[in-house]
């Protein structure tokens, strides 16, 4: 469990990079914009580069929000259960989760190959979308690996009734 623990952490930290660093570039983008629309005339291309920047941010740092418990969720009623009904709930939520984000990584991944084979490409700036799905796609599987270790801590947490 220490070893999925640490590569956990390590992968998804390392995806949040890219995540970062499309903020940055959403962030500059965005402001430069705005700067040279007042002087000149807009960045063309502006609106693609944001869209395609967003993908990325979402996609790269869900893992990494999931991984620090950052997701916002109810627990309200669950806490007031001994541990290990909190772990049986949590393991039956961990599951779907699991299946769910597996589900939606698998699907991403089969669009972005249709995408490839057909040579879509954005309207404005004539950029190939599929290499953004594909790393939406890889967020998606990193996220079911963050999901798929939490599930295996709700299972030690139902079986053993401590978080050790």
């Amino acid at each position: 469990m220490r070893f999925l623990d640490k590569f956990v952490g390590t992968v998804s930290w390392q995806i949040s990079h890219i995540s970062q660093i499309a903020l940055v570039a959403v962030m500059l983008l965005i402001s430069g914009n705005v700067i040279i629309r007042a002087f000149w005339r807009p960045i063309p291309g502006t609106v693609e580069m944001t869209e395609i920047l967003g993908a990325v941010l979402i996609g790269m740092a869900v893992a990494y929000c999931q991984h620090m418990k950052g997701h916002i969720f109810v627990s309200v009623l669950v806490r007031k259960f001994p541990l290990r009904v909190q772990g049986i709930i949590d393991t039956f939520t961990m599951l779907l989760a699991v299946f769910f984000s597996s589900l939606l990584a698998w699907r991403t991944i089969i669009y972005a190959l249709r995408m490839m084979e057909r040579g879509y490409y954005t309207g404005h700036l004539q950029i190939p979308i599929y290499p953004i799905i594909f790393l939406v796609g890889i967020g998606f599987i990193i996220l079911a690996i963050v999901l798929l270790r939490d599930f295996l801590k709700a299972i030690n947490l139902a079986v053993k009734g401590s978080e050790q």
